[in-house]
């Protein structure tokens, strides 16, 4: 049992590490001036569309072998690598001048980021684990997440100022620098490998890997989450994504003005991050999770109207599920996942979800296309499958339906 005096759920000094190396694991100054950056470089918006399918099929072919390997190696190895790839991605298109070397850059990222999904949730459910205090880990998904987006946060602020002063491609030098922090934050972390009672003998599902994504998907619960996170997902990186190009057309495209309302964005998610457990609570995981792809439906209704200034509060709307799906999803997941899977199982569902963007996103977001058109069409469909995902919901049940793991 915990003390009175440690109920955060971590001792004093594993919770530093976490919060420093969650701090330090996104600082991606570049990304809210990207698109001004690759328009800047002579290339189109169909070009940059293509450019983030890029990053994201890289994720999807090192999703499940990074899940894999994090599963058999540990954690830490993966959360060294991937600011390792950030880095070089980010110093890559600081000198890239044509689209080859962006998409290249690209790659090196999606590298990145697949090695840092879901291990870092892994390696902080399965400290909690062995320390018997599992049920506290919503909380401190819930307040590694809030150190995330601050870091992110101030990145893109950061971003703004560099930009404004020197110019964009000097924000993709300095992304690159701020991520080797990461390096660093990543090597402070402590591995805890929790042990299974002896008692209980666990049935490995045979197969392979195969087999036990297979075995973790038998759970009903599970595979409603992993549709319900491909759309999630999908409107999420959508309305990141796309933003920018709005606002090109608003008229309102300075890297201080996007860098800074990309701070603001961030900071609007936070007291949200920090209240997902209470929200969870008290409205439940199921209907909570469902009202995500709604809110964000609903701003791109909004922003269908008019390009103009006015609506930029409808951006604020997005970061509530911003804000809340993090910890809400890895919580539900997590315990639902066994400990000796989560990791490739949390991969699956970004594999999935990424996937889809990939494949999606160029079809969706095409030169000549208009965007309020998009943004209206958009809505529509995921307003048309929200409601899909509220007659498949599952209850609300909270048990661990897998052998050999401890509540």
């Amino acid at each position: 049992m915990a003390e009175e005096g440690d109920a955060i759920g971590l001792n004093k000094r594993s919770h530093i590490r976490f919060a420093v190396f969650s701090f330090f694991t996104f600082p991606l100054a570049i990304i809210p001036l990207l698109y001004f950056l690759v328009r800047e470089r002579g290339l189109s918006r169909g070009d940059y569309a293509t450019l983030q399918s890029v990053y994201y099929f890289a994720m999807v072919a090192l999703e499940l072998p990074t899940g894999w390997l994090a599963d058999r190696i540990g954690r830490k190895i993966p959360l060294i690598l991937g600011p390792c790839f950030f880095s070089a991605g980010f110093f890559l298109m600081f000198v890239a001048t044509d689209y080859q070397s962006f998409a290249i850059a690209e790659l090196l990222q999606g590298t990145g980021h697949a090695l840092l999904s879901g291990t870092p949730s892994a390696l902080l459910y399965e400290t909690l684990l062995a320390e018997g205090r599992r049920d506290q880990y919503l909380r401190l998904e819930s307040s590694m997440s809030m150190w995330r987006t601050l870091g992110t946060a101030l990145s893109f602020l950061a971003g703004g100022l560099i930009g404004t002063i020197f110019g964009l491609p000097a924000v993709a030098l300095a992304t690159s620098f701020f991520c080797l922090f990461g390096v660093l934050a990543a090597l402070g972390l402590r591995e805890t490998v929790g042990r299974q009672p002896r008692s209980v003998k666990i049935q490995r599902p045979n197969g392979g890997t195969t087999g036990r994504i297979l075995a973790v998907f038998r759970n009903s619960q599970v595979r409603w989450l992993f549709i319900l996170y491909i759309l999630l997902f999908f409107l999420l990186r959508f309305g990141f994504h796309t933003n920018q190009p709005w606002l090109e057309e608003a008229k309102k495209k300075g890297p201080l003005f996007v860098g800074g309302l990309y701070f603001s964005f961030a900071f609007v998610a936070l007291p949200f991050t920090k209240l997902a457990p209470r929200i969870s609570g008290r409205f439940g995981e199921v209907r909570t999770l469902l009202w995500l792809p709604v809110l964000m439906a609903l701003s791109f209704l909004g922003l269908s109207i008019e390009t103009s200034a006015l609506l930029i509060p409808l951006f604020f709307l997005q970061q509530v599920s911003f804000g809340l799906h993090w910890p809400l999803v890895q919580s539900y997941a997590n315990h639902r996942i066994p400990s000796r899977d989560r990791a490739l199982a949390l991969s699956s569902l970004s594999f999935a979800a990424r996937l889809t963007f990939a494949i999606v996103f160029p079809l969706v977001f095409q030169d000549g296309h208009g965007i309020r058109g998009i943004f209206f069409w958009v809505a529509i469909v995921a307003l048309g499958l929200s409601l899909i995902a509220l007659f498949l919901a599952p209850g609300n049940s909270d048990e661990m339906q897998f052998a050999g793991e401890e509540l």
